[in-house]
C-alpha cells in the first residue's frame, strides 16, 4: 500500500467539535459543511476566501442537498429545509425517532429520494437503521442492525450502493435499482482492522476509486472498486471524519473533529476541527 503526504491547506481555521457532512453546492458556489454538537452550518467561498456560518436550534446529523439544489438537515430525529431566508422548516420525522437516536450523514440519490441512517447516541450495538426518504413523504427502512451507521455513496454507473458501519470497521455493498431505489444483495465489500481507524464519511472521485475518511486513522483511503486500498492519503489531525470535492474536481476538502482530544492531542494536531483542503489531482501523480 502505498501512502501519500499532500501538502494541506487549512480553508477554514476553525475550533469544530464534530465537523462532517462536506458536500459542494453548486448553486451556491460554496463548501457547506456541519458541526454536529456545535449547531452550527458552515458555508465556504473559495472565490472569496470568506466562510459564513448559521446558528441551528438542534444536534445535526446530516446535511444534504437535493437534485434541485434544496439543503435538507437531520436535526435530532427530524428533518428540516433550510429556506433561501434562512428560516429552518420541519417537514419529516424518523419512525424509530427516539430522544436517544438521531440522523448521522445521509445523500440523495438522482431522482430525489434520501438516504440516511438513524445512530444510537449511546452507542447501542445493532440499532442503527438505513432509511429510504422518498419525495411522496413515504419512509421505508432498507436495512438494520448497524452499529454506527455512516457514510454512504453510490458507484459512477449507478448500479451499486455502498454503506459504512463504522463501529464494525465496515463498508458493505448492495445492488441498487435506480428506478426504484430498492437495495438488494448486501455482501462486504471492505473491511478495516479498528486499530488502524474507523472508517467514517465516503465519497468516490472522478476515476470510480471511493475514498473513506479513517476517524481516529489520521488518513483517508483511497478504495479501488474491488475492495482493495489503492493508496493511503496522510493528514496532520487524528479525526478527519468525511470528504467532498470541489466543482472541479481538483481540490478534495476535509473535515475534522475535535471531540474527545485532549489538550497535548490538540497542541500536536493544532487543525484538528478545521476545514482542510488538498490538491487531489497532486494527491493521485
Amino acid at each position: 500500500m502505498k501512502t501519500v503526504t499532500p501538502d494541506i491547506n487549512r480553508a477554514v481555521e476553525i475550533d469544530a467539535t464534530i465537523g462532517e457532512s462536506p458536500l459542494w453546492s453548486a448553486i451556491r458556489e460554496r463548501l457547506l459543511w456541519i458541526d454536529i454538537t456545535g449547531r452550527k452550518l458552515h458555508a465556504y467561498d473559495p472565490a472569496a476566501g470568506r466562510s459564513e456560518m448559521l446558528d441551528l436550534p438542534d444536534v445535526v446529523g446530516m446535511l444534504a442537498e437535493d437534485p434541485a439544489g434544496a439543503l435538507t438537515l437531520g436535526l435530532g430525529c427530524d428533518l428540516a429545509r433550510l429556506t433561501l431566508e434562512g428560516e429552518i422548516e420541519t417537514f419529516a420525522r424518523a419512525p424509530h425517532a427516539d430522544p436517544d437516536f438521531r440522523f448521522n450523514d445521509g445523500k440523495y440519490d438522482g431522482k430525489g429520494r434520501l438516504f440516511t441512517g438513524l445512530m444510537n447516541t449511546g452507542r447501542r450495538k445493532g440499532s442503527g437503521i438505513l432509511y429510504r426518504y422518498d419525495a411522496d413523504g413515504t419512509w421505508h427502512v432498507c436495512d438494520a442492525g448497524f452499529d454506527l451507521p455512516n457514510g454512504l455513496e453510490w458507484s459512477r454507473d449507478g448500479l451499486t450502493f455502498y454503506f459504512t458501519d463504522s463501529h464494525k470497521g465496515e463498508i458493505y455493498a448492495y445492488d441498487f435499482d435506480p428506478e426504484s431505489g430498492r437495495l438488494s444483495h448486501r455482501r462486504l465489500f471492505f473491511s478495516i482492522d479498528l486499530a488502524a481507524g474507523k472508517p467514517d464519511g465516503l465519497t468516490i472521485d472522478a476515476e470510480g476509486f471511493l475514498l473513506s475518511v479513517l476517524f481516529d486513522g489520521a488518513a483517508i483511503l483511497r478504495i479501488d472498486p474491488h475492495g482493495n486500498i489503492e493508496r493511503r492519503i496522510a493528514l496532520p489531525v487524528a479525526r478527519p471524519t468525511s470528504c467532498a470535492f470541489s466543482e472541479s474536481g481538483r481540490h478534495l476538502y476535509v473535515t475534522t473533529a475535535r471531540i474527545g482530544l485532549s489538550a497535548a492531542d490538540l497542541e500536536a494536531a493544532p487543525a484538528s476541527g478545521a476545514l482542510l483542503q488538498l490538491d487531489y489531482e497532486g494527491v493521485l501523480k
